[in-house]
């Protein structure tokens, strides 16, 4: 577990590499996949890992990385978007999986969340 100021750190190391990624999303059609291989390596996973990794492994994959659940969510939403484009379908059902773990796991529930499920 870690404590306060080493979360703090990490909650910011986290924010950093999930900013990034966002912006990945809005890019246009010809998109650089390197740069997003660049990020995702942040957290030590590559593209080829992100469409190969069931949803349960990246799950825990992002829990071995300190992601909190805010973060888990914003990672799903970037997956949902990132599924719109070739070749990456299956992220919508992990960004699904992810957000019914977030629910389940955090035992507090979101009206959030749920919306966002039923628009899957």
């Amino acid at each position: 577990m870690l404590n306060k100021g080493m979360r703090s750190e990490e909650d910011q190391r986290i924010n950093s590499i999930l900013k990034k990624l966002m912006t990945l999303v809005f890019l246009p059609e010809n998109w650089n996949e390197l740069e997003l291989e660049t990020e995702l390596n942040k957290i030590g996973m590559s593209v080829e890992d992100l469409r190969n990794f069931d949803s349960d492994t990246l799950n825990q994959h992002l829990i071995k990385f300190n992601f909190d659940w805010k973060h888990m969510e914003e990672f799903a939403d970037a997956l949902v978007v990132w599924s719109k484009r070739e070749g990456y379908s299956n992220l919508k059902e992990k960004a699904k999986a992810l957000y019914q773990f977030i629910q389940t796991e955090s035992k507090s529930f979101s009206f959030e969340i749920m919306s966002k499920l039923s628009q899957l």
